[in-house]
């Protein structure tokens, strides 16, 4: 059911049985844990419970001992069914989150980062750091989940290459078939997971999410809002980011980078007349981001 019990059944001559006697209680605790949440969960469906907030505080413990592809995980999602019967919306959240967290989409977000660093590479930024490590590895790693990751590193791709927003989704399309269909042995052996991805998602499952129509399609509007040469001004730009909740986000992680004005050796007028304008579309998009929260 988690990691502990799967090293305690292993019949592995290199585990001591001091060793497995060591895990055994933590094990041992884990499974009553597990038993008394499944329990909590046919209550909550046989009274017909809906206060999520309530649940919660009983099916959270399953985070602390859950592995991907888990009784554990599998009772959760079980939760997450139920939760769909009367709120669709929370519960297609929280199946996102549970996905997001066990690694199964840390490929995706992956082979993102190899499309923006074929396509940026030679670029550098203002202070003249390479342009990958500098932002859009900062940008791709503020992201919350793996939605604000992959357009953190695609954000500029059609703006500063000469590719269109399609031909950005489609190279995406290439890569994440590329890395999911020849998968390597041990993906802790990979330089890409110390080099960087280590910093930027979960340790990935051995399953991978299959990227929706629906999703595609939200990555795919918000890269083509975060291209500013899609909008007839700066301030057109900015209204049409404050609308769409994914290109918001990414939008103020990028601002977050760009408003260190440490990465630039010698700034100039120029470059302080632009911190200032970064500020105010800043303290805008706070403003959107305020309200959308509290709308919902």
């Amino acid at each position: 059911m988690n990691k502990i019990i799967k090293i305690i059944r292993m019949e592995d001559s290199v585990l001591s049985k001091e060793l497995i006697e060591a895990f055994r209680p933590i094990a041992e605790m884990n499974n009553a844990r597990f038993r008394q949440v499944k329990t909590m969960l046919a209550g909550f469906i046989a009274t017909q419970e809906r206060d999520i907030v309530y649940m919660d505080e009983y099916m959270d413990v399953l985070f602390d001992f859950m592995d991907p592809q888990s009784d554990t995980e599998m009772l959760m999602r079980q939760y997450y069914d139920y939760i769909a019967t009367f709120d669709a919306e929370k519960a297609r959240e929280r199946t996102e989150r549970l996905e997001n967290d066990m690694g199964y989409m840390t490929k995706i977000v992956y082979a993102a980062g190899l499309v923006a660093h074929k396509l940026h590479k030679g670029q550098t930024d203002k202070g003249g750091h390479d342009y990958f490590e500098s932002h859009l590895l900062k940008v791709a790693d503020a992201g919350f989940d793996w939605k604000e990751k992959i357009v953190g590193f695609l954000h500029d791709a059609s703006e500063d290459c000469d590719v269109t927003v399609e031909d950005v989704m489609n190279l995406l399309d290439e890569e994440i078939s590329r890395v999911v269909d020849n998968p390597k042995e041990h993906w802790y052996d990979e330089e890409w997971w110390e080099e960087w991805m280590e910093d930027i998602a979960v340790y990935p499952c051995t399953v991978t999410h299959v990227m929706t129509i629906e999703e595609r399609d939200e990555i795919k509007t918000a890269l083509t809002l975060l291209n500013h040469h899609t909008a007839p001004s700066r301030e057109e730009y900015i209204n049409r980011i404050s609308s769409n909740l994914l290109a918001l986000k990414v939008k103020l992680n990028d601002l977050r980078n760009n408003l260190d004005i440490t990465r630039i050796p010698d700034p100039t007028e120029k470059d302080y007349a632009r911190i200032e304008r970064y500020k105010q579309e800043y303290e805008t998009l706070i403003e959107a981001l305020d309200n959308i929260v509290n709308d919902h």
